[in-house]
């Protein structure tokens, strides 16, 4: 066995890599367990998680803690970071800001207008404050839509499957599902603020339709989405994930995953046009649900203030526990397995 019981190592889990000890190690023969796997297998436990996330992992999940490995770990971290930075960007560039954001760009402008030339670095330093002040976007993602987030990971990159596209309900779809029901189940409450929730919504679609490309899609899915691009006459709004390298659920492996054209699935593609079809059109909760993983990183990099950001939390928190309760009927039961010619097109 390549680990040994004990040993300290890093091991992938969704996109990222974690600190685990290996708690015991098997060498499966394929009637030794439920779904017929065979190889070095090793139980492991990460570090500083509940016991309830133990699981078992092939040994190319594994890796050696080393200098190296710890590199490429961090390596990671910082390219989900960076590419949360640049979906949090196209997003606030078409105005998909909630909140107070426009008084704060007036006071800016007041105060750039009255500074002159010369006050670039306190700029800087004030925006640098006014994003130390604000409070973190925390979300707690449901044990539940936790195992749906790593089935998803695994279904994609382990078992080479494709969630069925498009999806019904579709992003657009469900997101407008959650508004009835919230508006059924505040129809009394006289603080419940309709323009607010259309607004965080709203965001919300916003988010998805510019995330996906580069941080939403997993490497299989990319050629699936030139596909629909090409089948749905390339109506669908984005831009290419042709540089995003794993895209999450982050996707070089739940939680990160997450467009081009006709002749190069690598290549991209031509501007949006009025007649496209957005991406919340396309995708459903499978796609939606890794963006709550990505959203606290993209929300990082916005001007939301700590009001508008607490409004998003409980829409947030309401929304994945609607998501926790009709998981059933709105995660895919089954993924498509592509055909060979898709996967060699593909790179893969």
């Amino acid at each position: 066995m390549l680990y040994e019981r004990d040993e300290k190592v890093l091991c992938f889990h969704g996109p990222l890599i974690y600190q685990a000890k290996i708690l015991l190690a098997e060498d499966w023969k394929g009637d030794d367990n439920h779904n017929g796997a065979v190889g070095q297998h090793y139980l492991v436990h990460y570090q500083g998680w509940k016991k309830t996330w133990d699981e078992w992992v092939p040994e190319t999940r594994l890796l050696k803690y080393n200098e190296e490995n710890l590199a490429r770990q961090k390596a990671l971290v910082d390219a989900q970071k960076a590419e949360a930075k640049v979906a949090a960007q196209a997003a606030e560039s078409s105005g998909a800001n909630t909140g107070t954001s426009g008084k704060r760009d007036q006071r800016k402008s007041a105060g750039s207008s009255s500074a002159g030339r010369g006050t670039k670095r306190s700029r800087e330093a004030t925006d640098q404050d006014d994003s130390d002040r604000r409070p973190d976007l925390k979300v707690g993602i449901p044990d539940a839509l936790k195992v749906q987030l790593v089935d998803d990971w695994e279904n994609v990159t382990r078992k080479e499957q494709l969630v069925p596209l498009p999806r019904k309900p579709n992003v657009r779809e469900i997101l407008q599902q959650y508004a009835r029901e919230y508006r059924a189940r505040h129809k009394n409450k006289k603080d419940v603020s309709s323009a607010v929730l259309d607004e965080v919504i709203a965001g919300l679609k916003l988010y998805f339709d510019k995330s996906l490309p580069q941080n939403l899609l997993y490497r299989l899915e990319r050629r699936q989405y030139v596909e629909m691009r090409q089948r749905q006459g390339a109506k669908t709004t984005a831009t290419s994930p042709a540089n995003s390298e794993e895209a999450s659920t982050k996707t070089r492996n739940p939680a990160k995953t997450t467009n081009t054209t006709s002749a190069d699935p690598n290549s991209a593609p031509s501007n949006p046009t009025s007649f496209e079809m957005e991406a919340s059109e396309i995708y459903g909760a499978e796609h939606l649900l890794r963006l709550f993983v990505n959203l606290p990183s993209i929300v990082a990099h916005s001007n939301m203030d700590a009001e508008s950001i607490a409004l998003l939390r409980e829409h947030i928190t309401g929304f994945l526990a609607f998501l926790t309760q009709e998981r059933q009927r709105l995660f895919v039961s089954s993924y498509e397995t592509p055909s060979v010619a898709y996967l060699r097109q593909g790179g893969l």
